[in-house]
């Protein structure tokens, strides 16, 4: 983490654990039953989930931030590739995978091979509407270096302009206006979305933010902590109904989190093995991403846990993509195929 502090390794271990959670709320996010719990603490934890798009979004445009502006073309070409094999390659394995066991009576359902063309148009179909996140990733970090080209001394200008002009579009009927016209509710409506994430996270390493908070540990941790509870509580940050990450209170509680997680005095950890675990699984965790719908569908027949939608049953999810994951970038470690498990 060279952008951050001379205390790099536990900082790192920060955003391991953050990234960590973050894949475990992705699959909270779409398995979970909140008729399956009455318990309060469970309750109160899987309601912040909705942070996991914002924060992933963030440190996706942090951490690639000297990419971005980088002049090395093989540099921007390993970015795209990153994640257009992901995004390619996931839907057709399904496709396949999915009608193998299908017409051979063995379970799954129908999957017609124009579910695949919608999916890799528009971001977002029946079984893979997860995948909206991939094609609006790549779709904004083409645009980032379009405008980081034509506008070489102020493009962070443009962009926090472009990020106003979003704001703009969410809080105005211009929103609804997108939607309608896109029919669906997909990677094309949540482009507008998306920006402001993609924006703030490239922002906060341009300027330098998190390591000049190194300095202010206790006032950043006590200002984040009254930031998110205001943006939590008032209305004027609120959601907006029927789509899910419109305004800017997400935002702010995303960046509120990050910084908290930034400047934590990780090095009170003394257990060396679980530093270490956690940095090594966090190298997988865009398989859990990729990977949790297909491990829920196919693996509830055989869990209750997992078709009744507890928290039991979201540990057993995370655990089998972690398994997947890994093994896969094991077995197709030299070769192209390991993209698709990180």
């Amino acid at each position: 983490m060279k952008v951050i502090s001379d205390n790099k390794k536990f900082i790192h271990f920060g955003f391991a654990i953050l990234k960590n959670i973050l894949a475990f709320y992705v699959i909270v996010s779409h398995c979970f039953n909140y008729n399956s719990t009455k318990n309060k603490i469970i309750l109160f934890i899987v309601k912040s989930r909705r942070i996991h798009v914002p924060s992933f979004f963030i440190l996706s445009f942090y951490f690639n931030h000297n990419t971005l502006i980088s002049s090395d073309i093989q540099k921007k070409r390993n970015r795209f590739k990153r994640l257009l094999i992901p995004y390619l390659g996931w839907p057709i394995i399904i496709f396949f995978f999915n009608n193998i066991l299908y017409y051979s009576k063995i379970c799954g359902k129908e999957f017609p091979f124009k579910i695949i063309l919608i999916q890799l148009i528009i971001g977002e179909r029946s079984g893979l509407f997860h995948f909206w996140f991939l094609l609006d990733l790549i779709f904004i970090t083409f645009i980032f270096h379009l405008i980081i080209f034509f506008f070489r001394n102020n493009y962070l200008f443009i962009l926090n302009i472009i990020l106003l002009f979003s704001y703009f579009v969410q809080y105005s009927n211009l929103s609804r206006i997108i939607i309608n016209y896109t029919i669906h509710y997909n990677a094309v409506s949540r482009v507008n979305e998306m920006i402001p994430f993609a924006v703030t996270g490239f922002t906060l390493n341009s300027l330098k933010v998190l390591k000049i908070l190194e300095n202010y540990k206790i006032n950043t941790i006590i200002f984040s902590l009254i930031i998110y509870n205001l943006v939590r509580d008032y209305k004027i940050f609120a959601q907006f109904l029927g789509v899910a990450y419109h305004g800017i209170k997400l935002n702010v509680s995303s960046v509120c989190i990050i910084m908290i997680v930034s400047i934590f005095p990780f090095k009170i950890i003394k257990y060396k093995y679980l530093v270490d675990l956690l940095k090594y699984l966090t190298n997988y965790s865009a398989g859990i991403f990729y990977l949790h719908q297909v491990v829920h569908f196919y693996s509830k027949k055989f869990f209750y846990d997992i078709r009744e939608g507890n928290l039991f049953g979201i540990i057993i999810i995370y655990f089998i993509c972690y398994v997947i994951s890994i093994s896969g970038a094991f077995i197709f470690r030299n070769t192209i195929i390991k993209n698709l498990f990180i």
